[in-house]
């Protein structure tokens, strides 16, 4: 077993904190603190129109970071990554570009599933109001896995676009969208697949040319990066047919009084100057994960992570619900809980008096919550730093509040 937490400063200087939010977002390591110290220290400058060394310096790591990410998901070009704020943001460009650009029309349909966190809902609601697209839902099965049948039912004719949650964020389901894919794909190869990745990248290898996906999105700060760093990738031939809903600096290659011309790839999706410092924050995440043995790391920890919380559930009987899958083969290191007698903020409060981090309420997944006929939870997630020790104090205190609220 590896220890990692030595290698997080947070848990230096609050030796009381036990975090288990990581599904929200994760702590940064030293490494990548380190970086961007040294990053603003000696390198920093703005990027691309630069004659001067700082510049280049900056260039050189933006572009390496990129490449990276690139190699990180099975892209074939670096232009096919575009940076933008996070996930949600990323899904909001991408769905206006989609109807600046009449890729998406009036009455065009787009499917979603039931699981979908608000992020890859509300944009494609917004995007029915302004312009009259359709939306429909792809159900799930009693074992919480995506309903196939239903998906090849629903793709009719008017099905312009698919967009999926790798693992959603309650249920904590891996879904199988490799299978989802083919069958996308099958049935007509221009229905555009997008994966929102943004539960899945933290946890294992995701291959954007296995899934056959033709946009996926994902944000870094769940990946020990800084915030506000996200990242859209679109396939090539798609993205040359896309125009951007925002447009300056970079975003356009010229300008006269009366029109303008779009810029090249991928500029055309990251105007004016963009976040070169998380942009490094995220390059040397990545190399952490590199250094610490790469994803089999995080993956044996994780397998034996949540095998050693199953039990420990088990353990309390009925005086807790686990909600959703409890297959430890096809779910992540995230836990779902609901005790009927309490409301979920109450329990995230008293954990929060003995320094345990953990979220609760609907964590916007309000359609999902709705369908299981549930109106609150909360969750516990793990992440590479945490251990027995952080599971066993979780469930300490949760014994405690069982027996006090009970009374």
């Amino acid at each position: 077993m590896i220890d990692l937490k030595n290698d997080f400063p947070i848990f230096k200087n609050n030796q009381e904190i036990v975090f288990l939010d990581n599904a929200s977002s994760t702590q940064k390591p030293q490494y990548v603190i380190d970086w961007i110290k040294s990053f603003l220290e000696n390198d920093y400058a703005n990027i691309h129109r630069w004659a001067y060394i700082l510049s280049e310096r900056s260039e050189n790591l933006y572009e390496k970071s990129k490449e990276k990410v690139k190699d990180f998901i099975g892209a074939k070009y670096p232009s096919e990554i575009n940076y933008t704020y996070n996930s949600t943001y990323a899904i909001n460009l991408l769905t206006l570009s989609l109807k600046r650009s009449w890729i998406l029309k009036k009455w065009d349909k787009v499917l979603l599933s039931i699981v979908e966190h608000h992020a890859n809902v509300v944009p494609w609601l917004i995007l029915k109001e302004e312009i009259w697209i359709e939306i429909e839902y792809i159900w799930i099965n009693s074992d919480y896995s995506l309903d196939f049948d239903a998906l090849k039912k629903k793709l009719t004719p008017e099905v312009k676009l698919v967009s999926l949650t790798y693992v959603s964020n309650v249920s904590w389901e891996i879904f199988n969208l490799e299978k989802a894919g083919e069958i996308i794909k099958e049935k007509n190869s221009d229905i555009i697949f997008l994966v929102d990745a943004s539960q899945a990248v933290p946890n294992f290898r995701v291959d954007v040319a296995k899934l056959k996906c033709d946009f996926l999105v994902f944000t870094w700060h769940k990946i020990m990066a800084e915030t506000w760093i996200g990242v859209l990738y679109g396939r090539k031939e798609l993205l040359k047919k896309l125009q951007s809903w925002i447009g300056w600096g970079w975003a356009i290659n010229r300008v006269k009084e009366q029109e303008y011309s779009p810029a090249w790839l991928p500029f055309r999706f990251e105007p004016g100057t963009p976040n070169i410092i998380w942009a490094v924050s995220l390059l040397k995440s990545l190399e952490y994960i590199e250094n610490i043995g790469w994803y089999e790391t995080i993956e044996k920890n994780e397998k034996r992570l949540v095998a050693y919380t199953l039990e420990k559930i088990e353990k309390l009987g009925d005086s807790i619900m686990l909600l959703w899958s409890k297959n430890k083969e096809n779910k992540i290191w995230v836990f779902t809980f609901s005790i009927k007698w309490t409301h979920s903020w109450d329990i995230a409060e008293f954990m929060a008096k003995y320094n345990i981090c953990i979220r609760a309420w609907h964590h916007c997944t309000e359609p999902f919550m709705k369908y299981c006929e549930i109106s609150w939870a909360f969750r516990m997630s793990l992440y590479i730093y945490n251990n027995e020790k952080d599971i066993d104090r979780f469930f300490e205190v949760l014994k405690e509040f069982i027996k006090k609220s009970k009374n």
